[in-house]
């Protein structure tokens, strides 16, 4: 028997196991690479977390706000020491999900060849690494879920039970659904093996309970929110999809009739490969029972479709799928040789296998060619516009908090619930304005016409209005930036190496203009940056608009850009004495502009056209507008 101790010596001594290792991991780096282009919405989530602790803000979300929002605590923590290596948790997570791609389909072949033999653990490596359901889920923790499923059961079919207990344990950190793997393993250890093998069942349940109990005291609850919140979500079918549901839709619309015959024999030699596996091959039952609980557990539950939601299944699937050929081929083989039947049966299933995996490539490929998805290239511009123009005090609600969240780097109120625990059972009973009426966030991030029924509503109406539109690449219908009706200062932050020009212009006793900053030096092309320094001195009732002009020394306006404050999410109305606001303004400057310019900066009454006037240290009239001297555009 070959001890799982003694792996490289068992490498040496079997050249052949080292070959086929070497070229499975080289398969799956080459699929994981091909795959990178995959970032799901929900692996920000957890990337967005990862940062927080690596820098010190704590294992959450929102800094300063408790929640358990991550699923895979593991996964998470393995990111921390490649943000401080690499710099993002983006980059980390692509390099880690390399690694395991390469370890996967080796730890697969490890399991099947002692299940069975060679051929089943050669098939079931390259029908997990192709696998489509696999793929699909790339950027998310199922790479590291998948791996420590296969190690788990590698260390235990090789006597390994501490070691066994310890990965098994793990894998119960990185998603908490592996817990059923948990009850799974030590219940066969318990009925197949008739024993309490403490040092299986010691590491095996103390290391979640650890985690467990960390997140009782951290979070306050040792369950994610996301649990209830996507628990609310299949309540009220939010993605009208369950997840048997959500199965069947990806497998059409991979298929489309092309191939779908082969593609629906996998079950056909999965159930196969039951037969040997249930008659004298007993170890199987650890996969086949793992997968079977995991399954039922998600549709009594009625969890709602989720991509990566099937990739657990893919490790078991992959590799009985693979017996199951192994064992027809067999079977043929035996009907015509008898005793040499595996002259007959290896290349029989080889051929199966091939034929498989050329149905199971384009398939994939067709998963890799929808992304980046809609989100990944509509989310981010957004994201990241609402980061250069707005405080960093600033609350922002939306849906798919992912991209959003981590480009935005706001405290987010989630609309579903991930973020937020309360909210979940209001989506329950189908209240999807609860987390805007309760939080009364700053600002909102909606398509177009989501929601339609609550940005219909009276309250949401009176409280909000739309500010700016963000035209989607991937999207039919245009991004929605709303903020309070009645003002919210939403300015950036500014640089301390930032140089701001001091002013002191009253603007008829109700606002002075205390300085300005330019950037500088400017071409032909360029965007004109100013940013206005104001300070409230009394209250203002008239909605004012800043114009800024780019004159020729005989006043001829060469460039304009009018707007109200802040991108208009803070107008004058709402402004108060004694507040400071920075207000930022972009004017773009025409392609053939060069030599000296000025700069005048004003506010004015929209309807009337009337400027605030400028008065000087007596109260009388001095100007309308501030001039701002020998602005230089240098081709």
């Amino acid at each position: 028997m070959i001890e799982f101790r003694h792996w490289k010596q068992w490498l040496k001594e079997n050249p052949g196991d080292a070959a086929i290792v070497i070229g499975l991991a080289l398969v799956g780096l080459m699929v994981g690479i091909w795959a990178s282009v995959i970032v799901m919405d929900d692996a920000m989530i957890t990337f967005r977390v990862a940062e927080n602790l690596a820098f010190g803000r704590g294992f959450v979300f929102n800094p300063g706000e408790r929640v358990q929002v991550t699923t895979t605590p593991l996964y998470t923590m393995l990111l921390v020491p490649g943000v401080w290596i690499l710099g993002s948790a983006p980059v980390a997570s692509l390099w880690l999900n390399l690694t395991l791609a390469a370890v996967m389909p080796v730890l697969a072949y490890i399991v099947g060849r002692r299940l069975t033999g060679r051929l089943t653990g050669i098939g079931g490596a390259l029908f997990v690494t192709i696998a489509p359901f696999m793929v699909m889920s790339f950027s998310m923790e199922s790479y590291l879920y998948a791996t420590l499923i296969l190690a788990s059961v590698a260390a235990y079919v090789y006597d390994r039970y501490s070691l066994a207990g310890v990965l098994v344990g793990v894998t119960a950190l990185t998603r908490g659904d592996a817990a059923l793997s948990v009850a799974v393993l030590l219940g066969y250890d318990v009925v197949a093996r008739r024993r309490l093998s403490w040092r299986l069942i010691l590491p095996a349940i103390a290391v979640p309970a650890g985690w467990y109990l960390f997140a009782l005291f951290y979070f306050g609850s040792p369950f994610p929110a996301t649990l209830a919140a996507k628990t609310a979500q299949g309540d009220f079918n939010w993605l009208r999809m369950n997840f048997i549901e959500g199965m069947q839709y990806h497998i059409e619309d991979w298929t489309h009739g092309d191939h779908r015959l082969v593609y629906y024999s996998y079950p056909l030699f999965l159930l196969l490969g039951l037969v040997p596996a249930l008659w004298q091959e007993r170890p199987w039952l650890i996969l086949i029972g793992r997968d079977v609980l995991y399954g039922a557990v998600f549709v009594i539950l009625n969890v709602p479709a989720a991509e990566w939601y099937y990739a657990p299944l893919m490790p078991g699937a992959a590799l009985l799928t693979a017996r199951g050929i192994q064992f027809a081929a067999e079977g043929i083989g035996w009907l015509v040789l008898r005793r040499r039947r595996m002259l007959i049966a290896i290349p029989i299933a080889i051929l199966v296998m091939a034929e498989m995996l050329w149905v199971l490539g384009p398939m994939s490929a067709k998963v890799v060619r929808a992304h980046p998805d809609w989100k990944a290239r509509s989310y981010p511009a957004p994201a990241r516009w609402i980061a250069q123009h707005t405080s960093p005090e600033a609350t922002l609600s939306t849906i798919d908090i992912g991209h959003i969240g981590y480009w935005s780097g706001r405290h987010i109120i989630d609309i579903v619930g991930l973020a937020q625990p309360d909210v979940s059972e209001h989506i329950a009973q189908g209240d999807f304005g609860y987390a805007i009426r309760q939080y009364q966030p700053d600002l909102i991030l909606l398509g177009y016409l989501w929601l339609d029924g609550v940005q219909q509503m009276d309250w949401f109406q009176q409280n909000y209005v739309r500010r700016r539109l963000f035209k989607a690449e991937a999207m039919d219908q245009p991004l929605v930036l709303f903020s309070r009706r009645d003002g919210v200062n939403v300015a950036p932050a500014v640089s301390s190496e930032v140089q701001i020009t001091p002013l002191d212009k009253d603007f008829n006793r109700q606002i002075t203009l205390t300085g300005y900053a330019l950037n500088q030096p400017l071409q032909p092309g360029d965007d004109l940056e100013l940013t206005l320094f104001w300070q409230v001195e009394a209250p203002i009732e008239v909605d004012f608009t800043v114009f800024v002009q780019l004159v020729q020394a005989d006043n001829t306006i060469v460039a304009q850009r009018d707007g109200r404050p802040q991108n208009g999410f803070f107008p004058t109305p709402a402004w108060q004495p004694g507040e400071q606001v920075v207000d930022r303004h972009t004017v773009p400057l025409p392609a053939d502009l060069a030599g000296h310019y000025d700069l005048l900066v004003g506010l004015y009454e929209p309807e009337s056209g009337a400027r605030l006037q400028i008065l000087d240290e007596a109260g009388q009239f001095q100007s309308d507008h501030v001039r701002i001297t020998d602005l230089r555009v240098q081709p």
